[in-house]
């Protein structure tokens, strides 16, 4: 008897598990794709340029933030005000990107104080930010290429020249 109660309940279960419609599914899904990216342009254009460099060097997006972030940072402190702004004009939400960047060591800073070259110590200053978000010094090389590209597919060839040119 237990046995019939037991068929009888997974049969009725089984057939309520396969009353759905994939069409259902598939607009759920669709409905779903397209709340996601109903997002502001600019917030979304930044979450691009931080999201390929999260998926193309298998970082995290506060990693990616941060290191564009303290590039956008080096490159302020390493550019005049006209060309910082051209650059900073051509990335999306740069002026919050720069905040998210972390702090230099204070070794680094001293550095930087003491070289005779501030491009020197200011790269010195950058590898620490790196480090803090815990990357190495190596993937600045990476950074800026796919920063540079991206510059490139958004028709902002002047910054992206301004960029290669501190790298």
């Amino acid at each position: 008897m237990r046995s019939l109660v037991l068929t009888t309940l997974l049969l009725a279960n089984a057939s309520l598990l396969c009353a759905f419609d994939l069409g259902d599914v598939s607009q759920a899904v669709s409905s779903m794709q397209t709340s996601k990216t109903a997002a502001p342009a600019a917030k979304q254009q930044s979450s691009s340029l931080t999201g390929l460099l999260s998926s193309q060097l298998g970082i995290s997006d506060k990693q990616a933030s941060g290191g564009l972030g303290s590039i956008l940072s080096y490159a302020q402190g390493n550019l005049d005000s006209d060309k910082f702004s051209t650059l900073s004009k051509a990335i999306p939400n740069a002026s919050s990107l720069l905040s998210m960047a972390p702090q230099a060591s204070q070794a680094m800073s001293g550095l930087s104080a003491l070289s005779g070259n501030s491009s020197a110590g200011g790269l010195a200053s950058l590898a620490s930010q790196f480090s803090s978000l815990g990357m190495n010094s190596s993937m600045i090389s990476k950074f800026v290429p796919i920063i540079v590209n991206y510059l490139k597919s958004s028709n902002s060839n002047d910054a992206a020249s301004i960029l290669s040119g501190l790298f």
